[in-house]
């Protein structure tokens, strides 16, 4: 008998984290319920698939009080707001609430080291998997880069190394990193959060439960960062690119931000015991991650890249400030689903670098209001996507760029930033040349 036995667990949210989280339980002889907003009709057909093969008891298309009867525990998708009525009644029956991180750490017997921070999680945590491997450790990268923790088998391993979003971090409870990385702190998911002062209290979770003899490294360079790390009992190490330990001409991904990462992966390799030679010969290869800043292909002597990762407006600013060289070349797309973030530094950096804006989705409206604000003209309304990219092409000429770095969420025209990257690039190989 396992001590999940006969338990009552209820899954909020038919996500990946959702699904994964019944394919552990049920072989535990859990008793799950997995309870989804959206109607049958909007669903992932495969998800479904697996669950109903598993046997949960499913409810689709609303989150009823049902699913609350008896529950044990509620698991919460990173998608799913904690305010929603559902939530806040098992709150009022006592019944726990947490994410699918905390679930996955519980079955965890091997050192975690997590990353978290506004932008650069998904490099660093990457980066930081190739230096461990390289040194012949056994590692699993996981988490919010897209394979669940409650999914990990750890027998085999030497570390996991985690991508931690501040959703996931809002409801963990034991969770506890052997080596916590926060990289930096800037306006995000305020329509969540509603302020920078709540984002960060939720990003500063990740070391909440680390004692001593456990690691917090964290960028010098951040304000805040370096502010919020001061309440945590970790042993506390910076990292500043005004003092790197690494030679930024080896590092073989280009801009600051990519140095910041290299520096904050490369601190915990060598506490990992990773030799400083095999962090050198990794950086001189590591090419960077699939959506951020990725260059596609080059048309007529346009070059397209796939910046899909920039939800944000400033990891748009970094994208941009990776490409302008000095005039405007850049035909930039922007626009998507709106996180409500202060948008005053990009719409300026735009005027500077970019030749013209293409902009999409809901968040259409508000970006030309913007920009329309501080004086910038050169904006084109795209109807949909694959205008948009056709549109960018079109005004492109010969030493320009296309990026697409649309400074908001995918999630009103696409199920993940992933796919609208994807769809990026199929776009612009069947682009005439």
């Amino acid at each position: 008998m396992t001590k999940w036995e006969g338990k009552k667990v209820t899954i909020l949210g038919l996500g990946k984290s959702g699904v994964a989280a019944a394919r552990r339980l049920v072989p535990l002889k859990a008793l799950v319920t997995v309870s989804e907003a959206l109607s049958e009709d909007k669903l992932d057909p495969e998800a479904l698939s697996h669950l109903k093969a598993l046997k949960v008891t499913l409810e689709v298309g609303g989150h009823t009080l049902t699913s609350l009867e008896g529950c044990d525990l509620l698991v919460v998708s990173p998608g799913v707001h904690l305010d929603i009525p559902i939530i806040l009644e098992a709150k009022k029956r006592n019944i726990p609430v947490i994410s699918e991180i905390e679930l996955g750490c519980r079955f965890i017997h091997k050192p975690i080291i997590a990353v978290t921070g506004t932008n650069g999680k998904t490099t660093t945590a990457s980066l930081l998997g190739e230096f461990l491997s390289a040194a012949g450790k056994k590692v699993m990268v996981a988490g919010n880069i897209g394979f669940p923790l409650v999914e990990v088998n750890d027998a085999d391993l030497d570390f996991i190394v985690l991508e931690i979003s501040s959703y996931q971090l809002e409801t963990i409870v034991t969770f506890r990193p052997w080596i916590s990385i926060l990289l930096n702190l800037t306006e995000d998911h305020i329509e969540r959060h509603r302020s920078i002062e709540e984002y960060a209290a939720a990003k500063a979770r990740i070391f909440l439960n680390q004692k001593k003899n456990d690691y917090v490294i964290y960028n010098a360079e951040d304000e805040l960062v370096s502010r919020i790390v001061t309440k945590a009992e970790a042993r506390q190490i910076s990292f500043s690119v005004k003092r790197p330990f690494l030679d930024p001409k080896n590092i073989k991904i280009p801009g600051e931000h990519n140095l910041q990462n290299s520096l904050a992966a490369a601190q915990a390799a060598l506490i990992c015991g990773v030799p400083q030679k095999t962090i050198d010969e990794v950086l001189q290869t590591f090419s960077g991650v699939e959506h951020r800043i990725e260059f596609v292909t080059e048309k007529k002597g346009i070059k397209f890249y796939n910046d899909s990762k920039g939800t944000n407006p400033d990891s748009t600013i970094v994208a941009l400030k990776s490409l302008y060289q000095k005039g405007k070349n850049i035909i930039v797309i922007l626009g998507g689903r709106d996180k409500g973030g202060d948008l005053t530094d990009l719409v300026h950096l735009v005027g500077d670098a970019a030749k013209k804006v293409v902009l999409i989705g809901e968040a259409s409206e508000r970006f030309h209001k913007e920009l329309k604000k501080d004086g910038y003209k050169d904006v084109v309304l795209a109807g949909n996507f694959k205008e948009a990219v056709n549109t960018s092409y079109k005004l492109a000429r010969s030493g320009d760029i296309v990026l697409l770095s649309p400074a908001c969420a995918s999630f009103d025209m696409f199920k993940n930033f992933e796919e609208r990257g994807k769809t990026f690039k199929d776009l612009v190989s069947a682009l005439p040349t």
